[in-house]
C-alpha cells in the first residue's frame, strides 16, 4: 500500500471570495499533510477574470496544463453566464473542465448542521450526479447549447443520454457505495414520463447488479421521492441520479439541512477530480474576510478520499480525516465566521482548523 507518494494539486481561485477560501483551504491542507506525512505539491493557475482581463479568456492554455499535469484540483466559486460573450469559453469555464476532462461524476455530500438551524436535526444523504448528460445545455452537447428556438414562439430543449455515460457512472456508484460502507442505493428517475432516456439510465445500473452484490438498490420516482423524502429522512443515506435531478435534489437536501455554506462538492472522473465548493462567489463581502472556507475545505477532503480509492495512499485518507476532523472541532468551539452567527475572520477560522490538525 503506498503512503507516501507525492500527490499534485492545481489551485485555481476563481472570483468574489474565491482567493480568500482557496488560500485558507490550501493552508489547512498543507498542515493536514504534514500531520499525515503526506507530499503535497500545489500548483496556482488562474479562472476567470483575471486571466479575461489580461488575455481574454477564463480559461488560459496554461492552466489547462497545469491541471493535466496534476492528480486533482481545488477550484473556488466562479461566476455563470457573467463573463463577456467573446470568452472562449462562452462563460461557462466549468463547464469546459467537466466535458474536456470527463468528471462524469458529481458528489454532493448534505449533512444537516444545528448552527445553520436546520429543518432536519439528523440529516445525512449523498446525492451522486450523472455530470455530463441530461437537461444541461451547457454540458449534453460538444459546444453550444442544448436549447435552441426554430422560431420566435417556440423553444425546444435537448436531453442527451447516452450507454457509455450511464454505465460509467453506474459502477461509480456501485464502487461509491463499497467504499463507503452504504449497503442500499436508491436509483432515482421519472421514467413513466421518459421511457426512453431513463430506460438507458436505470439499464445500466441493472447491468451491474450481479457485480456489486453487496449493494442493493432500488428505483424510486423522482416524485415519490421528493415527497418522503422529508418526512422520512433517514430511509435514503446514497442516491443516484441524472445531471438535473441531482441538481435539484441535491440543493433540496441542502435546504433541509440548513443551506450550502457549509456543503462540499466533488466533480470526479477516472483521470482526474476537482474539488469546488457548492456556494458561490458571494461578491458582496469579497475581500473583506469574511468568506466561510469550510465548504472548500470539506470539498478538499473529498478530493483526497477520491485519491485514496485510486491509489490506496494512506496518508490521503489520513489527511481528509484531519481535515474533516479540524472543521468540525473549529465550529464546535465556536469559531465560526459570520454567516454563522459568529464574527471569525476567515484566517481566524483556518487557523483554528489547522490547529486542531496539529493536535489531533
Amino acid at each position: 500500500m503506498a503512503r507516501n507518494k507525492r500527490v499534485k494539486i492545481a489551485v485555481l481561485a476563481g472570483d468574489g471570495i474565491g482567493p480568500e477560501i482557496t488560500a485558507a483551504t490550501t493552508r489547512v491542507l498543507r498542515a493536514a499533510a504534514s500531520k499525515a506525512r503526506l507530499p503535497v505539491a500545489l500548483r496556482s493557475a488562474l479562472i476567470g477574470w483575471v486571466p479575461y482581463k489580461r488575455l481574454k479568456t477564463t480559461l488560459p492554455d496554461a492552466t489547462l496544463a497545469a491541471m493535466r499535469d496534476c492528480d486533482g484540483w481545488i477550484v473556488g466559486p466562479t461566476y455563470a453566464g457573467e463573463y463577456p460573450k467573446d470568452d472562449p469559453y462562452r462563460g461557462h469555464p466549468n463547464g469546459f473542465i467537466r466535458r474536456n476532462f470527463k468528471l462524469f461524476a458529481n458528489v454532493r455530500p448534505v449533512e444537516a448542521w444545528p448552527q445553520l438551524d436546520p429543518l432536519i436535526e439528523d440529516l445525512r444523504i449523498t446525492v451522486l450526479r450523472e455530470n455530463t448528460e441530461g437537461f444541461y445545455p451547457d454540458r449534453n452537447l460538444a459546444w453550444g447549447y442544448g436549447e435552441f428556438k426554430p422560431r420566435e414562439d417556440v423553444a425546444l430543449s435537448l436531453r442527451v443520454i447516452t450507454a457509455e455515460a450511464c454505465r460509467r457512472f453506474a459502477q461509480f456508484a456501485f464502487e461509491y457505495a463499497e467504499a463507503t460502507g452504504e449497503r442500499r442505493l436508491a436509483v432515482v428517475h421519472k421514467r413513466t414520463a421518459l421511457p426512453q432516456t431513463e430506460g438507458v439510465f436505470i439499464g445500466a445500473f441493472e447491468a451491474l447488479r450481479s457485480r456489486f452484490r453487496r449493494v442493493s438498490f432500488e428505483l424510486v420516482r423522482i416524485d415519490t421521492f421528493s415527497s418522503s423524502f422529508p418526512r422520512d429522512p433517514g430511509r435514503y443515506r446514497l442516491v443516484a441520479t441524472t445531471n438535473l435531478f441531482g441538481d435539484i435534489l441535491s440543493d433540496q437536501a441542502s435546504g433541509l439541512a440548513g443551506g450550502v455554506g457549509l456543503a462540499p462538492s466533488l466533480n470526479a472522473g477516472h483521470d482526474h477530480a476537482m474539488a469546488q465548493a457548492v456556494h458561490g462567489t458571494a461578491p458582496d463581502i469579497a475581500g473583506k474576510g469574511k468568506a466561510n472556507p469550510a465548504a472548500l475545505i470539506l470539498s478538499t477532503a473529498l478530493l483526497l478520499r477520491w485519491i485514496y480509492q485510486r491509489r490506496r495512499n494512506q496518508a490521503c485518507k489520513d489527511a481528509a480525516a484531519l481535515m474533516e476532523q479540524g472543521v468540525r472541532a473549529a465550529i464546535a468551539a465556536g469559531t465560526v465566521t459570520p454567516d454563522l452567527g459568529g464574527d471569525a475572520s476567515t484566517t481566524a477560522f483556518a487557523n483554528a482548523v489547522i490547529s486542531s490538525c496539529k493536535k489531533a
